[in-house]
């Protein structure tokens, strides 16, 4: 765990070494009457959930994130250290209002691909910035059923979300989620195949390289019965600045999925100390196109 931490330590060390300026992030309007916020949230997503901030056309992010075991397991499992989920994703602006990614998530082996759609910014005339996102997932797990009845669509899932957000000022914004995920195949006739959620974050700006920033996800009851599916999603930590286009993410969690339709669905820890997780994301972020 020292070493961990350590190793943390000096990551932080060399990003304060190599960032220059504040995060690229304008979120103010001038008195101009077309005036419009070019950029809410720092990062394309909080931490495991996207925010309605898109890259910009041509700029690739490759994205690394990786998700601990629950701190609870104690010096046996070394606080989670032994424990592991972890994704390798991409994610590309193709113009000013379009994102696409793919990734590939080492739990349940999932293989995922997303868009992201701007439909408005905010401005003078317009109170919210407002974003749609929607993914199709796959598992390679084969399910745990007889051999004849197995087939790749039962393995598909879809999440959608509309996202509403908007900067209250230089250094504080806030965002609205509304989330349905649909799963093609559930364990039980008790759970449903279309689920919905809601909930938002919030991104506070506390210094020259640093944010904290929050998610919150609700679950409503009954409707994912056979497994313990939590109501409450929550992931607190910070992002820091680390270049031009790199925020670098620390934070726990109760999720130990990555993917949206896993983290909404799929979360069996209380938010209580011992379910917390230890979790990052690291980012590396160049342009291949203008």
């Amino acid at each position: 765990m020292k070493k961990f931490w350590f190793a943390i330590a000096l990551l932080s060390l060399n990003f304060n070494s190599r960032a220059q300026d504040d995060i690229p992030v304008d979120n103010s309007l001038s008195d101009n009457d077309n005036s419009k916020v070019e950029k809410i949230f720092p990062t394309i997503q909080i931490f495991n959930l996207p925010t309605t901030t898109l890259l910009p056309k041509g700029e690739m992010k490759l994205y690394l994130a990786h998700r601990m075991g629950v701190m609870g397991t104690g010096l046996d499992g070394l606080f989670g250290l032994y424990q592991a989920n972890s994704r390798f994703g991409a994610d590309l602006g193709l113009n000013r209002f379009l994102n696409i990614g793919i990734g590939s998530t080492s739990q349940q082996k999932l293989y995922d691909g997303y868009l992201k759609t701007r439909i408005i910014k905010q401005s003078n005339k317009f109170p919210l910035e407002i974003s749609a996102f929607t993914s199709i997932a796959i598992s390679a797990l084969k399910p745990n059923y007889p051999e004849d009845k197995q087939a790749t669509w039962q393995q598909v899932f879809y999440t959608n979300e509309l996202l509403f957000s908007r900067a209250f000022s230089n250094r504080f914004s806030g965002q609205l989620a509304f989330a349905h995920v649909h799963k093609n195949m559930v364990a039980t006739a008790k759970d449903k195949n279309d689920i919905i959620s809601f909930g938002g974050a919030l991104n506070l700006k506390t210094g020259r390289m640093i944010y904290l920033a929050a998610e919150y996800m609700y679950l409503p009851a009954n409707q994912v019965v056979s497994t313990e599916a939590q109501q409450h999603i929550v992931s607190l930590g910070v992002q820091i600045h680390t270049g031009p286009r790199h925020v670098f993410q620390i934070f726990l969690s109760n999720a130990v999925g990555i993917v949206p339709g896993t983290v909404l669905t799929e979360t069996q820890q209380k938010f209580t100390p011992k379910n917390l997780r230890i979790c990052f994301n690291i980012p590396t972020t160049f342009n291949i196109f203008k």
